[in-house]
């Protein structure tokens, strides 16, 4: 939050109280301090450190320098020069070259704490307002050609709350201010005109609405909504048309779309079409006998369960003759059976209809509440085709490995290849779900990598199966 911390800085910044403590609100500005009168040579002495700048160069420096004078950041590099020309002169000059390095390591602004008072005392303007409207951008900002930038905030600072014009202008990438931002800095708020804040505002609303509800696009009524009471419904048109003109939204009818969502959508929308358009894809598999496979383990583990209770009840009747008569007994009828069998699992239909879907179907969409066995159900299909890749890998390289074989049984080898490429391509799938969360759930059930659907937009062709949990309607 506090990039520049030396004592020969100014801080502006906001903070609450609270109690006895208090918090910093926002970003803060920063003023150069042209007159240090107060320890002078040591604040000067830290800064020169700063620099890079060895310590017996300091030394020779300030032992040079007239106790009266007085140092400021304007008047340095003149004493520095001064300082260099003396020692020069004094018939040092066989270490004159090492000095000249020192000087103009000051003066070239290499480190970053002269470059931030370079820039200071060139574009005071660029120190005050940058940390606020692009805080995360900052100090590398200050490695660029700040001309441009400079006239931008003099001029049309609304520029800087788009990317897409940054991007444009300054070759910036995903730098923008937000309006929040803008809001504290009162000298750049007043230049901005009404049309152009206007759509800064509009603009805000967009980007928090469309993170906040998982959107991609907003309707531009529903937008005038949000809105309404910072400006009148003609200045929202004429602030969507400012926006649509600049390239910073996208208008398709009464549809308003931030353009790298766009782009995201109109590539999901191709890739899908082109899955739907795959009349290939088949999973041949046993549907009833995956699920089965999936519930046996717990079945198994609620016998063991009643097991361990029938064997307790049995040691409690042989110690105690009259533990029958005990009101505390286990009743028979709670008590699994011990012979070893085991009843078959009940399969949900659902579950059934979902699982053919996605093995008939290149594109799935799965909707149910949550828990209701969606991501169950895609991970017990694929994770039992990712094993009978195993073995199938496991059985074809046994074959070759077999050196008693007969050549015949070479004969057989495009057989065992063919399937093996086979069942290769029904596990390569990508998984992908509508958020992040949901992806993360699927990675773990699967143990195989998961993505949003944006992430995985630039997949040329997979099955695509959705999991969709649908809103909640009050």
């Amino acid at each position: 939050r506090f990039p520049l911390v030396g004592p020969w800085w100014r801080v502006n910044v906001k903070a609450k109280k609270t109690g006895l403590k208090y918090f910093v609100q926002g970003y803060p500005s920063y003023f150069l301090r042209t007159d240090i009168e107060e320890n002078n040579r040591q604040v000067f002495s830290l800064f020169l450190k700063e620099c890079d700048v060895p310590e017996d160069f300091k030394d020779k420096f300030f032992t040079w320098l007239p106790k009266e004078s007085m140092l400021s950041f304007r008047n340095l590099e003149e004493k520095l020069k001064q300082f260099q020309v003396s020692y020069i002169k004094t018939g040092k000059k066989q270490r004159g070259t090492r000095q000249n390095s020192e000087v103009q390591k000051v003066k070239s602004s290499e480190a970053f704490a002269g470059k931030a008072v370079w820039v200071a005392l060139t574009f005071p303007m660029l120190l005050e307002c940058l940390p606020i409207l692009l805080p995360r951008h900052f100090c590398s900002l200050l490695d660029m050609i700040l001309t441009k930038l400079d006239e931008i905030l003099k001029n049309e600072p609304w520029k800087l709350g788009f990317s897409r014009i940054t991007y444009r202008e300054l070759n910036l990438s995903y730098c923008e201010a937000t309006w929040a931002a803008f809001c504290q800095c009162k000298q750049l708020l007043r230049k901005i005109p009404d049309l152009q804040k206007n759509a800064l505002i509009l603009y805000d609303q967009l980007k928090k609405h469309c993170r906040e509800m998982g959107h991609t696009y907003e309707d531009q009524d529903e937008l005038a909504r949000l809105v309404s009471k910072d400006m009148s419904i003609e200045n929202v048109w004429q602030s969507l048309e400012f926006l649509k003109d600049q390239k910073v939204v996208i208008r398709e009818k009464k549809r308003v779309f931030l353009p790298h969502l766009y782009k995201s959508e109109k590539d999901i929308a191709m890739y899908v079409g082109g899955l739907l358009s795959d009349c290939s894809w088949k999973l041949d598999v046993d549907v009833r006998k995956i699920l089965n496979a999936f519930e046996t383990p717990r079945e198994m583990v609620d016998n063991k369960m009643n097991v361990t209770q029938a064997c307790e009840m049995e040691h409690l009747k042989k110690n105690n003759p009259d533990s029958h008569n005990c009101e505390n007994h286990f009743p028979e009828n709670k008590v699994g059976s011990t012979s070893g069998t085991q009843s078959k699992a009940e399969v949900d239909l659902d579950q059934v209809t979902a699982m053919e879907k996605i093995c008939s179907n290149p594109v799935t969409i799965i909707s149910g509440k949550g828990g209701c066995g969606k991501s169950t159900i895609v991970s017990c299909l694929f994770r039992h085709l990712k094993q009978i890749e195993k073995e199938v890998e496991a059985a074809s390289k046994d074959f070759e490995e077999d050196l008693d074989a007969s050549e015949e049984w070479n004969t057989f080898d495009h057989h065992w290849e063919s399937e093996n490429m086979y069942t290769k391509k029904l596990v390569n799938v990508l998984f992908t779900a509508p958020t992040g969360r949901a992806a993360s759930l699927l990675s773990e059930k699967t143990k195989l990598p998961a993505y949003t659907l944006h992430q995985s937009s630039f997949v040329v062709s997979c099955c695509l199966v959705i999991i969709r949990i649908p809103a909640r309607r009050d």
